[in-house]
């Protein structure tokens, strides 16, 4: 099946809050959601998603085929002046989706955009040190490890490790 990437506007709200639930409820899941936790309302993730729209320096892109949200990424800026030059990277992909590509297409689209923007220099994120496809893949796009946060999710029972890593564009 066919796969879009596109910027997620309001009317995804629902979709997104479904998806993330799903994904929290995987066993050994790799976002730091626990199952229930995420407990936007549409309103509220819509107005999320119109903020991002609005934002210079952050985007959020969803993975789509055949109407429904496969995969997601979105990369925040902050508002002051003395980091707005660093955005954050999310990014997840549904369980049935994994392995085809997804992922790679979404980080493309993500530093495409951050190098057309101009004024991101950096793109940081958070990864659960076991997820070592997802470590691969973005080593692959020239992120690198910069630091271990020591026991930093509490996920399924354990008390896990996660890495920082970062782009400089």
């Amino acid at each position: 099946m066919e796969v879009i990437i596109r910027e997620a506007n309001p009317s995804d709200a629902a979709q997104i809050i479904a998806y993330v639930n799903r994904l929290s409820e995987e066993p050994n899941s790799n976002i730091e959601l626990s199952p229930g936790e995420f407990t936007h309302t549409v309103e509220s993730e819509a107005a999320i998603l119109s903020e991002f729209a609005l934002s210079e320096n952050s985007i959020f892109l969803v993975a789509e085929s055949a109407g429904k949200i496969v995969g997601i990424i979105n990369c925040r800026g902050s508002k002051r002046k003395a980091i707005r030059h660093a955005v954050t990277l999310g990014m997840s992909v549904d369980q049935d989706w994994r392995g085809q590509g997804i992922g790679r297409q979404l980080i493309t689209r993500a530093i495409e955009w951050a190098k057309s923007a101009g004024s991101i220099k950096r793109i940081e994120l958070a990864v659960f040190e076991r997820n070592t496809i997802g470590i691969h893949l973005y080593q692959k796009f020239g992120f690198e490890i910069e630091g271990r946060r020591r026991k930093a999710i509490f996920r399924d029972g354990q008390y896990l490790d996660g890495l920082i890593m970062a782009l400089l564009l």
